[in-house]
């Protein structure tokens, strides 16, 4: 059995490289490589300048959960081991090379990792975690035009009902009409379509007058941008809020 890691080679392995890192019951797991064996200094030598090549590229890379992607990476390649091979695969260092002196050789050891299937396992642990934090009932959509928004927050209030003041002898009285505004206080992010399709229904709405019964917005929407991962793949999320009020 043979391990190749960029130009470095050796074959004098004391065993089997094959594993797994990460939490199995939910799948979140990426192949390992153990590289460990008797090696020359020449060999040696070889192994830690191309850790020092890839170290030194790599820490320079763009944070892998703001990019989304491997980055830089190393290429693995085993010649067939109980079965079990790869071919230039992208890797990852996860323990640097290290080793102990003996006699004329260096015992060695590394360990890589499947860099694609460790970026997977990074990318949904962080959504699985924004899913937790935002662990919510479900609360329904509303429709502003072409555009969806899923509710985080309940949206029907009330607004523009009468007052209670009291009298100089200390009774109550009641100020304003004996009935009020029903409201929508809409927080939530869009689902289907985009930010400008809210805009362009506020315009719309507010260019005729309303109906009786019909939702008239008394603000102009407002959003706030957050990139989100779903499904392994990076997103921008647009959170908006408005409110709108059902004519009488």
């Amino acid at each position: 059995m043979t391990i190749t890691i960029g130009t470095f080679s050796a074959n004098a392995l004391t065993a089997q490289p094959f594993g797994y890192e990460g939490e199995a019951r939910t799948g979140l797991t990426a192949r390992t490589f153990q590289v460990s064996g008797l090696l020359t200094p020449t060999q040696w030598q070889a192994l830690v300048s191309e850790y020092n090549t890839w170290r030194n590229l790599r820490i320079a890379d763009e944070d892998t959960l703001s990019s989304g992607t491997v980055g830089t990476t190393i290429n693995l390649t085993i010649s067939p081991a109980n079965g079990l091979s790869v071919t230039s695969l992208p890797c990852w260092f996860t323990e640097p090379p290290s080793g102990d002196q003996a006699g004329a050789y260096i015992s060695a050891s590394a360990t890589l990792v499947d860099a694609a299937q460790a970026l997977a396992v990074l990318l949904r642990t962080e959504e699985k975690n924004r899913e937790r934090s935002e662990l919510l009932p479900n609360l329904g959509t509303v429709t502003l035009g072409s555009a969806v928004v899923t509710l985080t927050k309940p949206m029907l209030t009330r607004r523009d009902g009468p007052d209670v003041a009291l009298t100089a002898t200390g009774v109550s009285y009641i100020t304003g009409s004996l009935v009020a505004h029903k409201v929508r206080d809409i927080e939530g992010y869009i689902t289907t379509g985009t930010y400008d399709n809210v805009l362009s229904w506020y315009d719309t709405t507010i260019a005729s007058v309303p109906a009786t019964n019909t939702w008239f917005p008394v603000t102009a929407p407002t959003a706030t941008a957050e990139v989100i991962i779903d499904g392994g793949a990076k997103s921008t999320r647009y959170t908006v809020q408005l409110s709108a009020v059902q004519i009488i």
